[in-house]
């Protein structure tokens, strides 16, 4: 009798284990565990005690929840996660299904806004994760898009992020990823530049001198995959974003600023 209780117990644990990996499942925890973040937000915004330490609480349990379940369930990088987007989850994927980036604003931080990512990619059928959370040395700023760019053998991943680091400045950027060796290299030095060949280019802005520019209108950096060029807004003495852009095409070997 004992060891049929025993079996019993053990398939009931089993059975339970296979409907928590369902995507329904895996989606309505991690948005339980994000909406978390909104809430302790709010209570933080009226002052409630404790709040502070409660939020960051909240995003840590869902970073650490996102990151466990990236690495998990491999099927999840290709899942749309509908309702996270929804609720300001901001999820960006390669086109070859092999990449993924996840960035959230945490609300920890004042003027200078607060963001945490997690990268995700896919090695043959596994898949892995990188959580990314800020400190007083490091600061981690939010995706807003991702380009993907096959040259040969070679694929590299062109992540458009950005910076709030008060209500006037901010900043653009694009880093370049690929995935080498089964691992994620943040750091494909492919854009020549006056001071060597880098993996990213960045720039500060005044961000007053768009603010009236609708958000889908504002100049930014872009990646035109039939020309293989990169364009960057060309920012003025006065950190003034103009309508001029700086132009870096590929080669053949790496991105190299074309002369105006």
């Amino acid at each position: 009798m004992k060891a049929l209780n025993l079996i019993a117990l053990f398939c009931f644990i089993t059975v339970t284990k296979l409907v928590a990996q369902t995507p329904q499942a895996v989606e309505a925890d991690l948005l339980k565990s994000f909406k978390k973040i909104e809430y302790w937000h709010q209570k933080q915004d009226t002052g409630d005690d404790g709040a502070s330490d409660a939020l960051g609480n909240a995003n840590d349990e869902f970073g650490n929840k996102l990151k466990k379940y990236a690495e998990t369930y491999p099927a999840s990088i290709g899942m749309p996660f509908n309702s996270l987007k929804k609720a300001q989850l901001d999820i960006f994927t390669s086109a070859d299904g092999l990449f993924r980036i996840y960035s959230w604003e945490t609300w920890q931080g004042g003027t200078m806004r607060d963001f945490a990512n997690v990268l995700q990619y896919k090695v043959v059928a596994k898949t892995k994760s990188v959580l990314l959370t800020g400190s007083q040395e490091t600061y981690i700023p939010f995706y807003s898009n991702l380009y993907t760019f096959k040259t040969g053998d070679k694929t590299y991943y062109l992540g458009i992020y950005g910076t709030i680091y008060s209500s006037k400045d901010a900043g653009t950027g694009i880093k370049v990823f690929d995935i080498e060796n089964g691992k994620l290299n943040d750091d494909a030095k492919v854009i020549k530049t006056s001071s060597g060949l880098k993996s990213k280019i960045y720039y500060d802005y005044d961000f007053f001198s768009v603010v009236d520019i609708p958000f889908e209108k504002r100049p930014t950096i872009t990646f035109d995959q039939t020309t293989q060029t990169i364009h960057v807004p060309l920012v003025n003495a006065k950190a003034q974003v103009t309508a001029k852009f700086i132009t870096y095409k590929f080669n053949g070997q790496y991105f190299e600023k074309i002369k105006s």
